[in-house]
């Protein structure tokens, strides 16, 4: 299994490079871009917002989110490319490799990605940072550049610890949303081909706790001690993408694809 899975990790991966190379070229570019050029309203005799203020103004974060919906969508046309055309998806199937390395080959392409995008996006913010730190430090020879400032933007913004977070509790929840996203879109495409539109009820379940857990996450100077429904989310969404996982491989075995 583990020499097919190799092999068709390949396959799939060949179908992404060229995409998720511009993208994170365009995720570390773009946004430092917007930074710069919002830094250009600042000088010595100003109010100069905090770094990650000034990165959510610069439009940065709503960046982000698009090139997160595009690597998305095109893992959606990967997926129902192979039912156009030559239908290659029944190639596959008669593959003489388990139908679980077709599965997993996807999903752990689509996975590779979505965290290239997202050390792409981290290394911007630490450039970001860079260049807001220079700007400042050229006002009254550097006398107004914060010492740990960097740390103190990671810890102040909600944002930036959804990304990379600081605590145990957060780093599975930030975990248990990147999982359910990455099985959850393939296990939805695999529904819709083999018409079983009732596992759509899981998939809404979990976009209804994703939403809610992204928006406490985002405002969690209100409830930061509040650990417990945090702990149930993580689990509750674990166990969802365990589910999207089980079912796929399940419809997959079965052939019941169309």
């Amino acid at each position: 299994m583990m020499k097919g899975l190799y092999r068709l990790i390949n396959i799939e991966f060949a179908k992404w490079l060229r995409l998720i190379m511009i993208l994170c070229a365009a995720t570390m570019i773009t946004p430092l871009i917007m930074v710069q050029d919002q830094l250009k309203n600042y000088s010595e005799y100003t109010v100069n917002e905090r770094y990650e203020d000034l990165y959510a103004s610069s439009g940065s974060v709503i960046l982000f989110l698009i090139f997160l919906v595009i690597v998305c969508a095109f893992f959606l046309k990967t997926v129902y490319a192979d039912y156009w055309g030559g239908k290659s998806i029944y190639t596959y199937l008669t593959l003489p490799v388990k139908r679980e390395a077709f599965y997993f080959s996807k999903l752990i392409v689509f996975a590779i990605c979505l965290l290239m995008l997202l050390a792409a996006q981290l290394i911007s913010i630490r450039i970001g940072y860079a260049l807001a730190a220079a700007k400042y430090g050229s006002y009254g020879e550097g006398q107004f550049v914060m010492h740990n400032g960097f740390f103190l933007a990671m810890i102040r913004s909600e944002f930036f610890r959804l990304l990379l977070p600081l605590s145990l509790s957060r780093l599975l929840s930030s975990l248990a949303v990147f999982t359910t996203i990455a099985t959850g879109f393939y296990y939805g495409a695999l529904c819709e081909r083999s018409r079983k539109y009732f596992g759509f009820a899981a998939i809404v379940a979990a976009l209804w706790i994703m939403i809610a857990v992204i928006g406490y996450r985002m405002n969690e100077q209100i409830h930061y001690s509040d650990l417990s429904s945090l702990w149930m989310s993580s689990s509750a969404l674990f166990a969802l993408s365990g589910f999207f996982i089980w079912h796929s491989l399940h419809i997959l075995r079965r052939g019941a694809v169309a």
